[in-house]
């Protein structure tokens, strides 16, 4: 745990946003100072997420003697916290396990092999922590014979140089989108990092109702209301088009937990220059109904107080480049 701290502390210093995308799983032997440390980690970084034999946790943190008693069951229990194509950081001598004997300390490489090995699709990258010296001769056949390289090796010494730039290097490049979440019932917005793989925009359209996607490759509209054959398919938009505009303008709106679009304001976008509010009104009920017709459910763009918005129940999201 104390190294496990110095790594969480260190990448918190450098970079704070990456923090709420990190488990951090203790495999410690429970006790007074395990409870002491982990209370004291999650105090200093409340984003984390933290896992760890400790009874104070809610149960799906909380690290049973039957997670760790094979590896088997432990690569199972550190998965279920990996992202698919994220990254797995895992220190060498992981003394703590009952199936690493002592004396071949460096076999603990065989969990992150395991873990890695129960994703069939999109694998996530490995990088091993050790204070080791000449790994490459002590342990690089190990290595090798697992599927690892010797310099995914990083020396715990150098926290700050090398192992925290090497961190989020990779976690940038797995997921280089931001994802902006408004939930219903929710009283904030919610930042995730994302990848642009198919399955993962598939997975995040079927659990949002609407979800803009803007990067190189164009705009999208996606969700599990958006009228489109097949559904895993978004509408592709064009980004210089009104209804584009219109699109991230109201989600924008749902994000911001705004008052709407104003009718006339969107009347005057589209129309031409100088449109008198009554044909700017007309213009602005035409578009949105035809935006209403992308819809599954027309009725979740609703029109209140002379102004459009989506409705308050909506699940939706928008993704762009990070940073």
């Amino acid at each position: 745990m104390y190294h496990t701290g110095e790594l969480v502390a260190a990448l918190a210093a450098a970079r704070p946003d990456l923090i709420a995308q990190v488990t951090a799983i203790a495999l410690d032997r429970p006790g007074p100072d395990t409870d002491a440390a982990v209370a004291d980690c999650r105090r200093q970084h409340p984003a984390l997420c933290m896992v760890a034999p400790v009874a104070a946790l809610p149960q799906p943190e909380r690290l049973t003697a039957a997670d760790t008693g094979d590896l088997a069951a432990c690569a199972r229990r550190i998965a279920r916290h990996l992202r698919p194509g994220g990254l797995l950081v895992q220190d060498v001598q992981l003394s703590t396990l009952p199936f690493v004997p002592a004396d071949r300390w460096w076999e603990s490489i065989y969990l992150a092999a395991t873990v890695r090995g129960l994703f069939a699709d999109r694998p996530p990258q490995v990088r091993f922590l050790s204070n080791k010296r000449g790994y490459a001769a002590t342990f690089g056949r190990d290595l090798a014979e697992a599927g690892f390289d010797p310099r995914d090796v990083m020396d715990k010494a150098a926290l700050e140089a090398s192992v925290v730039p090497t961190i989020a290097r990779l976690i940038d490049a797995a997921f280089p989108m931001a994802l902006s979440v408004a939930l219903s019932g929710a009283t904030a917005v919610r930042t995730d990092r994302v990848s642009p793989h198919d399955a993962e925009r598939r997975e995040l359209a079927s659990r949002l109702d609407l979800v803009l996607w803007i990067d190189a490759s164009g705009w999208e509209l996606a969700g599990r209301l958006v009228d489109v054959d097949p559904p895993a398919r978004g509408l592709a938009l064009r980004p210089a088009s009104h209804e584009a505009a219109s699109w991230r303008a109201l989600l924008a709106d749902r994000l911001d937990r705004g008052d709407g679009l104003p009718v006339v304001g969107v009347g005057e976008r589209i129309g031409p220059r100088g449109v008198d509010r009554a044909e700017a009104t007309n213009l602005a009920a035409r578009h949105v109904h035809t935006l209403r017709s992308r819809l599954r459910d027309p009725g979740a763009i609703v029109t209140a107080h002379h102004a459009y918005r989506l409705r308050d129940d909506l699940d939706v999201g928008v993704c762009r480049p990070a940073g």
